[in-house]
């Protein structure tokens, strides 16, 4: 694994104690970035895990919340049912940030998301539209006026049946960064 639990925690602490710039959620402030998740179905018969790279573009029309769009590629192969499943999207997304101190600020966000999943067992494969309701909480660590490192958990439902597995409910951890730039001041 390359990234122990040990050296997980000194990254965070040495990101929170080296960190003396405030967060930037203020108005008019764009957000660039994206995220790495690692997701397990939660009673699935496939019980393998999923991967998904988030890329994002968000702007905030008022302090601490943020509104953009969200992408999402995503991949699962079960060894289990030989089911393989890629899966491209898009949708918007809101992040509301909890205002608590200059160096961190824990979230609340929503993302929906319209996608197009690819499954393919031996040589069948099919092609089906879902959409993703995917609330979650997570926390932005500031490591500049413009840099965060971020860490999520988000829970996602769908009733989409697939292969007469039914629909299904996954629990994601995300990491990721996002940076922070201003709107230019007119003069």
């Amino acid at each position: 694994m390359i990234f122990s639990k040990k050296n997980s925690f000194i990254l965070i602490c040495l990101s929170i104690i080296c960190t003396t710039t405030y967060a930037q959620t203020s108005q008019r402030t764009w957000t660039v970035g994206g995220n790495f998740d690692l997701a397990f179905n939660l009673g699935s018969a496939s019980h393998a895990p999923i991967l998904n790279l988030q890329p994002k573009v968000g702007y905030f029309p008022i302090n601490n919340l943020a509104a953009g769009l969200t992408g999402l590629v995503e991949y699962q192969k079960s060894r289990r049912t030989k089911i393989a499943t890629l899966g491209t999207g898009v949708g918007p997304f809101l992040r509301y940030y909890l205002k608590t101190s200059k160096s961190f600020s824990p979230y609340i966000s929503t993302e929906v998301i319209f996608t197009s999943f690819s499954e393919i067992e031996g040589n069948r494969r099919s092609i089906s539209p879902k959409s993703l309701i995917r609330p979650g909480a997570g926390l932005a660590i500031f490591l500049s006026p413009h840099i965060a490192l971020e860490n999520q958990v988000t829970f996602e439902y769908n009733s989409i049946h697939s292969y007469g597995t039914g629909g299904w409910s996954i629990v994601q951890f995300s990491v990721g960064f996002q940076a922070h730039l201003y709107a230019k001041e007119e003069k």
